[in-house]
């Protein structure tokens, strides 16, 4: 793919940049945080838009701390146990700032070169929770109609943020024609980053992160996206079924003649994912894994309430993998059954969800 030319970053975008920054957002661990930037701003409209500029074009991220709150999740049986806390990391805001300039020029390559597939939902504008659960609702009901049979197979990459390789990312940002020295502010952005863990008034010393995107930052989400933007490359080829993408939450649906061959379709499908998933140092967490079919009138339920699927391929933990098959899922906050009926309660429902969600998304650009 060719290489695309970025213009330099300017004041104004600096500016368009902090006037979706809220004040109240916490600082980084330097104690700098929005309130101070849009004085200084103000103040010196040059001097943030040099230093963002000298950071971009030299291909260095200069900001590589971060304080990492743990916080006790509340009513939890055992509080020796990692899951009953939730970590809180605290980025500079200056950092954040930056980051999310770079996100906003990413998203308009990504639409003008059309690097990210239809597929992928999520980090990404205009592409919502809502959308797509709405498409494959769609999907089904236009299985039915067809008088075809439909196979639905959900699946979670295990700790998909956190297992984000560098040089992966930056090599996939190269292919995606970025200019090399983007490529190379982005290689710095996901390395040499030091976490304190701070507990209560007990600071850690510095750790060092060697792989994951930074949790707060605003470039994390869409970085993520293209991370996997390959693996939607290689699936655009499929026939009769195709994979969607939301977060880290994946779906795989098939369409054939019999309920037997749209199933073995999917796990087809799933077997070739789960080969490029490890290709790339990624796995899937098999309790999250879960099939439904769909028939023109009542779905079979010879498939119900069991496990398929047993050896055929594991892990890259080299874990057995077991696919339960069930007559409901819940995909994205929506519970999707083998009977499902489409009309117009469906409908508003999901028009209503969808100016939450917009509602919603205008807020998170304030953080």
């Amino acid at each position: 793919m060719a290489t695309r030319h970025w213009t330099p970053i300017t004041t104004l975008d600096v500016t368009n940049a902090l006037k979706t920054a809220a004040n109240s957002s916490a600082p980084g661990p330097s104690g700098i945080g929005y309130s101070i930037l849009k004085w200084a701003h103000a103040a010196s409209p040059e001097t943030l838009t040099h230093i963002f500029n000298k950071s971009l074009f030299t291909g260095v991220h200069p900001w590589k701390h971060a304080m990492v709150v743990i916080l006790n999740k509340p009513n939890k049986p055992d509080y020796s146990q990692a899951k009953a806390y939730h970590p809180i990391s605290l980025l500079e805001c200056s950092a954040k700032l930056m980051e999310k300039i770079i996100a906003k020029w990413v998203n308009e390559d990504i639409l003008r070169a059309n690097l990210l597939s239809m597929s992928q939902f999520g980090s990404r504008p205009h592409h919502n929770a809502i959308d797509a659960a709405a498409t494959l609702v769609h999907r089904i009901q236009a299985t039915r109609l067809t008088g075809n049979a439909g196979a639905l197979l959900l699946f979670n990459i295990a700790g998909f943020f956190d297992t984000v390789n560098p040089d992966r990312a930056t090599q996939i940002f190269c292919l995606k024609g970025f200019p090399t020295y983007v490529c190379d502010w982005i290689h710095s952005f996901l390395t040499g980053r030091m976490v304190y863990l701070k507990m209560g008034t007990h600071i850690s010393p510095p750790c060092e992160v060697h792989n994951g995107t930074p949790q707060g930052s605003p470039l994390s989400p869409i970085l993520s996206a293209l991370y996997m933007a390959l693996l939607l490359d290689m699936t655009s080829r499929w026939s009769h079924k195709d994979l969607t993408m939301y977060v880290d939450d994946r779906a795989i649906y098939a369409v054939s003649a019999t309920t037997q061959a749209a199933v073995t379709s999917a796990l087809t499908g799933y077997e070739e994912v789960l080969r490029w998933l490890a290709k790339n140092g990624l796995s899937t967490d098999s309790a999250k894994t879960e099939l439904i079919t769909f028939t023109k009138t009542r779905a079979n339920t010879d498939l119900t309430g069991g496990q398929i699927w047993g050896g055929r391929y594991a892990d890259a933990q080299a874990k057995r993998l077991n696919i339960t098959t069930t007559s409901t899922v819940k995909y994205l906050g929506i519970y999707i059954s083998q009977d499902l009926k489409w009309d117009k309660h469906v409908d508003t429902m999901i028009n209503c969800a969808r100016s939450s969600i917009r509602g919603l998304s205008v807020l998170g650009n304030s953080i």
